[in-house]
C-alpha cells in the first residue's frame, strides 16, 4: 500500500466519511423495543466529527502492519466511548452546550433523558463491539475490554470529568495536567495501547507508545482550551468563552506562553515517534505531520 509521505487533511476528511457509515451500520444494526434512543444516537453520529481517535488507530495501526478489520473494530469501540463523553458533557448538569459544530446538542434536539440514555448506550456499544469482535482471539478480547474500561473509568476519562468540573480555577498547572492525562489523555493514550496489544512489543517500545498517547492527549486538550479563549465560535461551532471560570491552561497562561507550553509537548511526542518509527521514516513522518496538524486546528 502506498502512502502520503506526510498528512493531508483530506486524507482524514475522506477517512471520516468512511468511517461514519461503518459507525451508522454498526447502530442501526442494534435491535430495541425503543426506537428513541436508537434515533438520537444516529441524529448524533450525523452531526460529524473530526474522528481524529479513529483515524490515529488505522494510521498507526496500518504502519504496525495490523489487519484492517482488527483496527475497524478498535476505532468503533474507542470511537463510541468519545461519544458518550461528548453527549454526556453537553448536559446542562456538566457543561450545559446548546449546540456542537453548530448543531444542537442531544439533549436539544431530544431530551435530557434520551441524551443520558443515548450516551450510556454508546459506552454498552464499546464494549459490545470488543466481545462481538470476529478478529481478536479470547485473551486479545479480554486484555483489550480491559484497557478500554481502565480509560473510560476511575482511572481515566470518568474520573476526569469530575475533576474538571470541580477544580478550581486557581489550581496548579500539575494538577491540571492530571486531570487533562485522565479526561483526554486516557482515551488518547487507549487508541495506542490497544495497538500495543496486539503487536508483540518490547517494554521500550510500549513505553514510547504510551509517551505518544499521552502526549497527542496534551496536544488535543490544550489545543482545545486554546480554541475556548481565542477560536472563533462559527468556526468552533458551539459557544467560547465559557471556561473563563474553570481550571483551564489558555485562561492561566497568555497565548504565546500556551504556544510555547504546546512546542515543549510536542517536541516530547515527536522524540518518542522517532524512537518507536526508528525503522519507518514513513510512519514517523505521517504521524508527527498529523499531530502538527491537532495543533494548528482551527476547531
Amino acid at each position: 500500500m502506498n502512502y502520503r509521505d506526510s498528512f493531508e487533511l483530506n486524507d482524514l476528511k475522506f477517512f471520516a466519511s468512511v468511517f461514519d457509515k461503518s459507525l451508522l451500520k454498526h447502530v442501526q444494526n442494534l435491535k430495541s423495543p425503543d426506537k428513541r434512543i436508537k434515533k438520537a444516537m444516529i441524529y448524533f453520529i450525523k452531526t460529524g466529527g473530526k474522528r481524529i481517535r479513529p483515524f490515529l488507530i488505522h494510521k498507526t495501526g496500518t504502519f504496525m502492519g495490523i489487519d484492517r478489520k482488527i483496527l475497524n473494530d478498535f476505532s468503533l469501540a474507542v470511537e463510541c466511548i468519545h461519544l458518550h463523553s461528548l453527549i454526556h458533557d453537553d448536559l446542562p448538569s456538566m457543561d450545559n452546550d446548546d449546540y456542537r459544530r453548530g448543531k444542537l446538542t442531544v439533549h436539544k434536539k431530544f431530551d435530557e433523558a434520551i441524551a443520558v440514555l443515548a450516551g450510556d448506550m454508546f459506552q454498552v456499544l464499546s464494549v459490545k463491539t470488543l466481545t462481538d469482535s470476529k478478529n481478536l482471539s479470547p485473551i486479545q478480547k479480554i486484555n483489550s475490554i480491559q484497557m478500554l474500561s481502565k480509560a473510560n473509568g476511575l482511572e481515566g476519562l470518568i474520573a476526569g470529568q469530575s475533576l474538571d468540573i470541580y477544580m478550581k480555577k486557581n489550581s496548579t498547572l500539575k494538577n491540571i495536567e492530571s486531570m487533562h492525562l485522565l479526561k483526554t489523555g486516557a482515551l488518547f493514550n487507549l487508541c495506542f495501547s490497544l495497538l500495543a496489544n496486539i503487536k508483540n512489543l518490547n517494554i521500550k517500545q510500549k513505553k514510547e507508545l504510551k509517551i505518544i498517547g499521552e502526549t497527542v492527549g496534551k496536544i488535543f486538550q490544550v489545543t482545545d482550551d486554546m480554541l475556548d479563549r481565542w477560536g472563533d465560535e462559527k468556526t468552533v461551532g458551539k459557544k467560547i468563552n465559557k471556561d473563563f471560570l474553570k481550571a483551564n491552561i489558555a485562561y492561566k497562561f497568555n497565548k504565546k506562553e500556551c504556544m510555547a507550553y504546546l512546542h515543549n509537548i510536542q517536541n516530547k511526542n515527536f522524540n518518542a515517534l522517532k524512537k518507536f518509527f526508528y525503522k519507518n521514516n514513513k510512519g514517523l513522518v505521517y504521524i508527527s505531520s498529523l499531530v502538527d496538524f491537532i495543533v494548528r486546528r482551527v476547531k
